[in-house]
């Protein structure tokens, strides 16, 4: 019964963040509503949750605190600089005029947004970056359209359950979307926010484009965000270890060196 018990616990409390990171506003009586629960059930697993550091209090309820995501987007900004620069050209010399693509935010994303600005491929853009769409608004060729949501102005993003139901109301040709690993088992990673988005993203899309740094390879980190077999390009700037690439293989994708 204990052992029971203490499954039921954790399950709530992974729903309660689920929730959470749906609908940032939520209120505890919401909460309490959506899980069945009292509002004293639900003030106690904030308590566990902020002790164990995934949550962090707020007026009327709680914030999620990304996992893993330790350096600023500034920090992560001037790393690797010359290999994202890499990946961004191959993945915007992939890119078919007309298109409509999904682009999840990011250091890369930015880049490849500054290759996007000039650009003169008639694409359509769907983001919820606010500066990869502010860098590409001003060329002409591209319809940019930016999702709603709460901002998280650090990142530069808007997320919750507002950005996720605007997304689900297009249709996509690619999703272009970046990740803290890959490994056999899949893509993976730290920021629960951004995988929502991009599980969304992927959802509306008929194909993905994976743009990330071979330092990432054979890394598994907290969030699955798909199987290898649910990926169609990986673009990188190195080749990945021989059992990686033979997935690759195996799945069916395509990779690309830049």
């Amino acid at each position: 019964m204990t052992g029971l018990g203490a499954q039921k616990k954790a399950d709530r409390r992974k729903k309660l963040l689920e929730e959470i990171i749906l609908d940032p506003g939520i209120m505890i009586r919401d909460l309490a509503e959506k899980l069945n629960v009292s509002r004293e059930t639900i003030r106690r697993d904030f308590d566990a949750l902020c002790d164990s550091g995934q949550l962090q209090r707020r007026y009327g309820g709680a914030v999620v605190i990304p996992a893993g995501n330790v350096l600023s987007f500034e920090a992560r900004q001037d790393k690797h600089v010359p290999e994202r620069k890499a990946i961004a050209r191959k993945a915007h010399d992939l890119l078919r005029d007309g298109q409509v693509i999904m682009l999840s935010p990011g250091t890369t994303a930015l880049l490849l947004a500054l290759e996007l600005a000039e650009t003169d491929k008639r694409l359509t853009i769907i983001t919820n970056g606010i500066r990869e769409a502010l860098t590409l608004v001003n060329n002409d060729n591209l319809r940019v359209v930016l999702a709603p949501g709460d901002v998280d102005r650090l990142e530069g993003f808007c997320w919750g359950h507002e950005t996720t139901e605007f997304l689900a109301r297009y249709n996509a040709d690619l999703a272009v979307f970046f990740a803290d690993g890959v490994a056999t088992s899949g893509v993976s990673e730290s920021d629960s926010r951004t995988s929502w988005i991009v599980k969304t993203m992927l959802a509306q899309s008929k194909r993905s484009m994976l743009l990330i740094d071979h330092f990432r390879f054979d890394r598994q980190v907290v969030q699955q965000l798909c199987t290898l077999d649910e990926l169609d390009i990986v673009i990188s700037d190195n080749d990945p270890a021989a059992e990686l690439r033979s997935h690759f293989l195996q799945n069916n994708v395509k990779f690309h060196r830049a």
